[in-house]
């Protein structure tokens, strides 16, 4: 596989917004298990390709995007690059072109939330954090 090596935008998955998605350009997905590549094009996804950790068995296509999982403590690197490179890296890596654009939208999903922070969280679902005295109660009521 064929990629420029400029500076990407590294983030964590969840902290991704289609905001942060190129027109042209392509995106590294890390997790435990694999390494993964997704082409992106105008808001498609138009090529994949992941490599499994454990085998270093390489999948293209659409074997690949079945193969993708996007956790959510997964490290993406978001590439940019202009129309001209992007077809020239998808002509190099033409083993890894879906014969179908499959829409962007598809590596959203539930597992992303719109909250930022642990305060957030706590808060949407009404959950109290506890002080130092509940903790302190518990651990001496424990105790006994």
């Amino acid at each position: 596989m064929w990629l420029p090596t400029e500076d990407p935008i590294t983030m964590e998955y969840g902290n991704l917004e289609k905001s942060d998605l190129p027109e042209f350009g392509y995106i590294k997905i890390f997790n435990r298990d694999n390494e993964s590549v997704i082409f992106i094009k105008e808001g498609f996804i138009v090529g994949s390709w992941c490599l499994d950790a454990s085998s270093l068995e390489e999948l293209y296509e659409n074997k690949a995007m079945k193969s993708i999982d996007i956790a959510i403590d997964s490290k993406l690197e978001i590439y940019e690059t202009n129309h001209s490179l992007f077809e020239t890296l998808i002509e190099l890596n033409e083993e890894c072109k879906l014969s179908l654009p499959i829409e962007i939208r598809l590596i959203f999903n539930e597992k992303v939330s719109d909250i930022a922070s642990r305060k957030d969280l706590l808060e949407k679902y009404r959950i109290r954090a506890p002080s130092e005295e509940d903790v302190e109660s518990l651990l001496l009521n424990y105790k006994s």
